[in-house]
């Protein structure tokens, strides 16, 4: 009977161990299965972080290099203004009609918005235009600022832009020598006095045109009649200002002819703008003066800045007015756009005429208006 019950006791002992045991083997497979179903997700969201972070990094790239997008850089404000880097340049021959005070510089010029790298970008693009994001049509952006006939749209390309300024007409001769060219060549003509009696008249002959305002130098002697000078009143300034929308009432840009000291004196300047833009008139520096105030004001007023590239014409001679056209090309082919300037000289329209060809194709030659709103 003892022996029985020492027997049933083992047993209980026994079971209760084996019960121990199992109850200890669930606990740790459960504990197995919850780290397990832990680790796992963890694992699998550290490699998607990872994934995403390699995703970012190469559409980063391909935003800043690929050939098939627009570069990140210009799709900012590509109306930024024109930043001027300016070397100076010994040897200076002297203007005849324009001039400037001091060393002369020659200027080279690149959008701020663009860097080195975007300007590669611009130069190898099969559309130059599209690569400019200019946001808008450009030949409907044509007729802001302009009471002008705007009708005429001028022919886009891929091509660089090159406006072509002929300063000083006053004349239906120059009038007939300019469109003999068959160029969209833009005439700056002086405002009517006792030497110029016909040219409001020859200003009717043209499509488009600007106006050729004295402005007071520093060193040039033979000024005009009509020449603003520092310290004139801002109501004389006006009043000149009002004589020529009276005489031109569809003009918009205006450029100076001469004037180192004007442009460089900014409250004169400063007057010259007010009354700009009572009349709703846009100033292009002919950039006589490295010291030129417009630009600080064209901000100020809320314009966009354009300045002269190169005068082409300083030497009276055809196969140097050629080189200094084909220098006007390089900086177009560089920035995107270029203005050139020169004279009513029988040179001048010779080398035009003898290097219209080469001209045409490598820029589009379009008008001083449709540069500015093209690119403002």
């Amino acid at each position: 009977m003892e022996q029985d019950k020492k027997n049933s006791a083992q047993r209980s002992r026994a079971l209760l161990y084996v019960g121990i045991l199992l109850c200890i083997l669930v606990v740790a497979m459960a504990i197995y299965t919850i780290a397990s179903n832990y680790k796992n997700p963890s694992k699998a969201h550290n490699q998607t972080r990872i994934i995403e972070n390699i995703d970012r990094y190469f559409e980063s790239r391909r935003q800043d290099f690929t050939i098939f997008d627009v570069p990140r850089n210009l799709e900012l404000n590509i109306t930024d203004e024109v930043k001027i880097q300016m070397l100076p340049t010994p040897n200076f021959t002297k203007l005849d009609g324009d001039e400037f005070d001091g060393e002369f510089v020659e200027i080279k010029r690149v959008d701020e918005v663009i860097n080195n790298d975007t300007n590669s970008t611009i130069n190898n693009s099969k559309d130059l235009n599209s690569t400019l994001n200019l946001k808008a049509n450009p030949s409907q952006k044509l007729a802001i600022n302009s009471s002008e006939n705007t009708n005429i749209k001028p022919k886009l390309t891929n091509k660089p832009k090159l406006a072509i300024i002929i300063d000083d007409i006053s004349t239906f001769h120059q009038t007939k020598k300019i469109k003999s060219l068959n160029l969209n060549i833009t005439p700056s003509i002086f405002p009517p006095n006792d030497n110029y009696p016909n040219s409001a008249r020859v200003a009717n002959e043209f499509e488009f045109y600007m106006i050729h305002l004295p402005l007071e130098a520093m060193n040039y002697q033979a000024q005009e009649k009509n020449t603003l000078k520092v310290g004139d009143s801002s109501d004389k300034i006006e009043s000149e200002i009002s004589k020529i929308r009276s005489n031109f009432p569809k003009v918009i840009y205006i450029n100076n002819h001469t004037g180192s000291k004007f442009t460089s004196d900014y409250d004169s300047l400063k007057k010259l703008f007010i009354a700009f833009k009572k009349h709703n008139m846009i100033f292009i520096d002919s950039y006589t003066t490295k010291d030129s105030k417009a630009k600080i004001l064209s901000s100020e007023f809320g314009n966009k800045y354009l300045r002269r590239d190169v005068f082409i014409d300083n030497t009276k001679d055809e196969k140097a007015i050629i080189n200094k056209l084909k220098e006007a090309i390089k900086i177009a082919q560089k920035s995107g756009f270029a203005i050139a300037i020169g004279h009513p000289y029988e040179q001048t329209f010779n080398a035009l005429k003898g290097f219209k060809s080469e001209l045409e194709s490598q820029v589009d030659i379009i008008f001083l208006r449709d540069l500015y709103e093209i690119y403002n």
